[in-house]
């Protein structure tokens, strides 16, 4: 079981950490609905950059239009399930990051 309660997997912690290194907060603050402009006071350029290292660290390939959606930990998680063609592939790479 994965040390964050709003993690269960692998790709998922790595993808907190992402988060919370890029809107500048510890991993325990965030919940799952937490909303990252009204409740984390992020803007769009730590979002973007949030996307980039995803696309990078994860190996997962989010189109742009998508960041609208990228609203909080639940759709963030959601966006890497959906564009995850080699969910094995993601989760080896999250375990090695």
């Amino acid at each position: 079981m994965s040390e964050n309660a709003v993690t269960t997997s692998p790709v998922q912690e790595k993808a907190l950490e992402i988060i919370a290194q890029e809107l500048e907060l510890e991993a325990s603050e965030f919940t799952l609905t937490g909303h990252f402009v009204d409740d984390y006071d992020a803007d769009s350029l730590a979002l973007i950059a949030v996307v980039a290292r995803i696309e990078k660290e994860l190996g997962v390939a989010i189109p742009k239009t998508e960041l609208v959606k990228m609203i909080n930990l639940e759709a963030v998680f959601g966006l890497i399930a959906s564009y995850d063609d080699t969910n094995t592939r993601v989760e080896e790479v999250a375990r090695h990051a």
